[in-house]
């Protein structure tokens, strides 16, 4: 399947004042949100509450949550944020959408041959 036949996966943080969570995803996650990676609705709006009843969400939503939607459609997920990563989990599927560096390997040490032993 070629790039640009791939579904795109678009995930929004639903946002509300009750979620003292979802300050800290939104601050770790700033550049994503300001590049359009990820979107921001407050779960009060229009969008946001069209977007969850095509979803089928319940009334309740347990903060802090995300929708994702993707060529499985439409679903609500939970999110989990620690200093180091933010992930969504929707089923038994995990997304990572932020998550540390990789730490670059050591320089490869040199196959230089040991000396021959003297004496």
């Amino acid at each position: 399947m070629s790039e640009e036949s791939k579904p795109q996966r678009r995930i929004t943080i639903l946002d509300s004042d009750e979620c003292s969570p979802c300050e800290e995803i939104k601050k770790a996650n700033k550049e994503k949100i300001e590049s359009g990676e990820i979107r921001v609705l407050d779960i009060r709006s229009d969008e946001a509450l069209e977007l969850l009843e095509k979803a089928g969400a319940p009334d309740m939503i347990r903060y802090p949550a995300a929708l994702v939607e993707d060529g499985k459609g439409i679903r609500v997920c939970d999110m989990f944020h620690d200093k180091d990563f933010t992930l969504v989990a929707c089923g038994n599927e995990i997304i990572a959408i932020r998550e540390p560096p990789e730490e670059q390997p050591a320089a490869p040490q040199s196959e230089a041959p040991l000396p021959p032993p003297t004496g």
